[in-house]
């Protein structure tokens, strides 16, 4: 998800040398007749769409730029459409008791790994940066549905499709309609990556033990605060799965996490119960809370969010607001 953190950083001009088009240019923009737009897709995603840091900028440069040339100047929200905040509760009960208790009963579970070592995951998620058409859709909230195939050696290949727009007031829908409907139309991409480079540590099998597992998860980023290891832990099991040890060790590795908090039994965006543990930090440069969802008896990844609390910059949300999640299905 760092990508991600990195994406919003640039979407915020507050946050970045990014200049601001000056009144000049946005006349001209305003005065200019609208493009038929051609079908594309791009998503600035986690690790799946590795974008360069130049091309971010770049986007942050475009963005409004983009929207007002093909949409001319039909209206758009006061603050980006977000997703309803998941229902945490505050708990009474400290968040390592529960960890414990969840990771006593991964571990009892019999192996449940693939007898031919192929693997097939799937996630729904949405980000403040995704992009459909190649605009920043802010009237809606498109999510998006990933299959990824992964072979033994590493290999992966990918299909990803645009889900149906969501609103969470009818006045909402009225404005995305007014704006363009962007995303009405569902969209499709596919894609394949060659096998893993194991002279990185990240692609070796994750350890089974709470210090190990803690040493694995903080490779790769320069410094090992909540906010990465909360990072770490989403980003790693988007394709790849742990056995029962390997989960058991991951939450016993949480135990430890610097102001963790159990927020109660949670609904997930598919339905289901999970534990949730939250965390407070400014990973990616804005305050934000970072929630993890476990299944009580696998110890299984429900979910990951993130939602600004506090200074959004110049982005335009009101907080709290959601600005990513992943739902592991």
């Amino acid at each position: 998800m760092r990508e991600i953190d990195e994406g919003l950083r640039f979407l915020d001009p507050a946050r970045s040398n990014v200049a601001e088009p000056d009144e000049e240019t946005l006349a001209e923009i305003l005065a200019a007749p609208r493009q038929e737009r051609k079908s594309s897709i791009t998503f600035p995603r986690v690790r799946w769409w590795a974008l360069t840091t130049g091309g971010l900028v770049a986007t942050a440069v475009a963005l409004t730029l983009v929207v007002t040339n093909m949409l001319g100047v039909a209206p758009q929200p006061a603050y980006a459409v977000t997703p309803a905040p998941l229902k945490y509760r505050v708990a009474d009960r400290p968040a390592p008791e529960v960890l414990e208790q969840i990771a006593q009963r991964a571990e009892k579970l019999p192996d449940d790994s693939s007898n031919d070592g192929k693997e097939r995951f799937v996630q729904d998620s949405w980000s403040l940066s995704t992009r459909v058409d190649g605009i920043q859709v802010t009237s809606a909230v498109i999510p998006e549905r990933r299959v990824t195939w992964r072979n033994p050696d590493g290999s992966e290949k990918w299909k990803v499709r645009t889900l149906k727009p969501q609103f969470r007031t009818k006045e909402q829908s009225k404005v995305w309609e007014e704006s363009g409907s962007v995303g009405r139309t569902p969209q499709e991409y596919s894609g394949s990556s060659g096998p893993a480079d194991m002279s990185d540590p990240r692609n070796h099998e994750a350890p089974l033990d709470a210090n190990g597992m803690s040493k694995w998860l903080a490779l790769g980023y320069e410094s090992t605060g909540s906010g990465e290891t909360f990072d770490a832990v989403s980003e790693r099991l988007l394709d790849r799965s742990f056995s029962p040890k390997q989960r058991a060790a991951l939450l016993r590795a949480l135990e430890d996490v610097a102001g963790i908090e159990y927020k109660g039994q949670v609904e997930d965006r598919a339905g289901r119960i999970g534990a949730a543990f939250s965390v407070k930090s400014q990973y990616g440069g804005l305050p934000k809370i970072q929630s993890l969802l476990f299944d009580n008896s696998s110890g299984k990844l429900l979910a990951y969010e993130e939602q600004l609390t506090g200074d959004v910059g110049k982005l335009n949300v009101k907080s709290p607001a959601v600005v990513l999640y992943i739902t592991y299905l």
